[in-house]
């Protein structure tokens, strides 16, 4: 049987973390949802993760924090990462300099663009691990 990639989804959003997992789901990926960055935390506990995708601002811990934790663990230090942010965000620039993410992703393209992305990014994580 063949393995899927398995993804994580921190989002305080319950429509966007459940939209998002069902597309998710849908494409034949392994999805584990958590409704903030404390939670999120729990799933990277040496198990196989290949992708985290998680919002900027979330209650108990954000999305910046959360990269930062899960970069300081060997296992996931190279792991990509997509950040989702407002898409009028002024700070992007910055965002992408300091918080650890592979890549920017404005929430308004969730419907036509996630999936491509995801396929992309995991293509390429896959050939290199």
């Amino acid at each position: 049987m063949e393995q899927t990639n398995t993804i994580v989804i921190a989002d305080d959003s319950e429509m966007i973390a459940k939209a998002l997992g069902f597309m998710i789901k849908k494409a034949g990926y392994t999805v584990l949802s958590a409704d903030d960055g404390k939670n999120a935390l729990n799933f990277f506990d040496e198990r196989n993760i290949d992708l985290l995708i998680t919002d900027l601002n979330m209650p108990n811990m954000d999305g910046i924090e959360l990269i930062r934790k899960i970069r300081s663990k060997e296992s996931y230090h190279y792991m990509p990462v997509l950040l989702f942010v407002a898409d009028d965000d002024t700070q992007r620039k910055e965002l992408i300099e300091t918080s650890g993410a592979t890549m920017l992703f404005d929430k308004k393209d969730i419907n036509g663009k996630i999936l491509p992305t995801i396929k992309s990014i995991l293509s390429l994580w896959n050939c290199c691990t």
